[in-house]
């Protein structure tokens, strides 16, 4: 505030009548009367009071500008809701393939799992049958090398009794 609004202000505030009086310096002023319009901000921690249509006529542009500030903002949130779906849906899509990628994977080690697990099993029947047919074999030689000697003691009981 400049020192002959400060003057003015000073001078409406201790005698009203002097704002009221017409052709007094605080009656001309930029917005009507002077002293009406630094009234408005007396007490108000210099925030003007809303006076009828001085106020609104004032804040008109203030609200056209907020308008278009408005409907910024509201294309900018349709925007940005517009590329929140569309990132939602590609990540769902992307979770959806790296499932289906999983599941596909997965099938293949258990198939890959139950062949190596077959082979493993094939390996180990081999071995085991191996074992089995040396062991035939071992018993096979026992008994060939005893067979004689017995087949001679039982016919020689028989001869014996009779």
């Amino acid at each position: 505030m400049g020192a002959t609004e400060s003057v003015v202000a000073a001078v409406c505030h201790a005698s009203p009548e002097v704002a009221d009086t017409p052709g007094s310096v605080a009656h001309r002023g930029p917005h009507g009367s002077l002293g009406g319009f630094l009234e408005r901000f007396r007490g108000t921690g210099g925030v003007p009071a809303a006076v009828a249509d001085d106020a609104a006529l004032e804040l008109v542009p203030v609200f056209v500008a907020l308008e278009e500030v408005e409907r910024a903002a509201a294309e900018a949130y349709g925007r940005a809701d517009r590329i929140m779906a569309r990132r939602r849906f590609e990540a769902e899509e992307g979770a959806r393939e790296i499932l289906a990628d999983a599941a596909r994977l997965a099938d293949s080690e258990r198939g890959d799992a139950l062949k190596a697990g077959l082979r493993a099993a094939d390996v180990e029947a081999s071995r085991i049958v191996a074992l089995a047919e040396e062991d035939a074999r071992r018993i096979e030689e026992i008994a060939r090398g005893r067979l004689p000697r017995l087949v001679d003691e039982v016919v020689a009981r028989v001869l014996e009794e009779d």
